[in-house]
């Protein structure tokens, strides 16, 4: 049952995000915490998020702000290597109520305009981002706001966040396997849940000029914050 309902929430939110570029990855991790070990949450929804904004990028390829991606490609290399240092020994025993803060934090706290106005900001943004989505998961609402910032239009604000979530992903999953996590008995899991994914990104480009994006944005903060309400309450009436 766990493993059907995870494949399908992949599928759910993969649309979600292809459609206005956020949400869909706090959607996923906020509902994995007891379907799974806490020491494979991130390691597990890094790989389905790498798939989910991979192929959403995939579908709009042309959309891509190179001058974005470059700088913030090598500032995420230099976040994995500083993070690889230290993620063996981070205690995930509080995941939950980590997780649950940090995603209240993120949608509700505004994020200051000078930030985006530093020399070099798409690089430290890249490290900055990279090294905190090894320890809480999740970062893309952090990228979403910074893009929007950039004055991007719709459609190039949704794949350049796609392409800098994509590396980010992928420098966590290269440095789970290297401190020893173990993916081979969440494979065929891994496997389903990207398979959804992809689908479900096919669907929400289709979707994206056809829905208003307003509607979901309010959607999205409503749900999110029942979650993450949910995930520190659980976590501290099990403290």
């Amino acid at each position: 049952m766990d493993p059907f309902f995870l494949i399908g929430v992949s599928f759910l939110t993969s649309t979600f995000t292809a459609i206005i570029g956020v949400g869909g990855g706090i959607a996923l991790i906020s509902v994995m915490p007891g379907l799974l070990p806490a020491a494979a949450i991130i390691p597990v929804h890094g790989a389905v998020q790498l798939a989910s904004n991979a192929s959403r990028v995939f579908f709009g390829l042309r959309h891509i702000e190179w001058r974005i991606f470059w700088p913030f490609a090598g500032g995420s290399l230099l976040g994995a290597i500083v993070g690889a240092q230290v993620v063996g020994d981070f205690s995930f025993d509080d995941l939950p109520l980590y997780l649950g803060v940090f995603i209240l934090l993120v949608i509700w706290v505004p994020v200051p305009s000078r930030a985006f106005r530093l020399p070099g900001h798409f690089a430290i943004f890249g490290a900055f981002q990279t090294f905190l989505a090894l320890f809480v998961g999740v970062a893309g609402p952090l990228s979403g706001a910074f893009l929007a910032n950039a004055g991007l239009p719709k459609d190039r604000l949704v794949i350049t966040h796609g392409t800098v979530m994509t590396v980010t992903h992928l420098c966590k999953i290269l440095v789970f396997g290297f401190v020893g996590f173990a993916f081979a008995p969440y494979l065929p899991l891994i496997a389903g849940m990207i398979g959804a994914a992809a689908l479900g990104s096919w669907c929400g480009t289709r979707l994206r000029d056809r829905v208003s994006e307003n509607l979901f944005r309010k959607v999205f903060r409503i749900a999110i914050t029942l979650l993450c309400l949910r995930m520190i309450v659980d976590a501290l009436y099990a403290a």
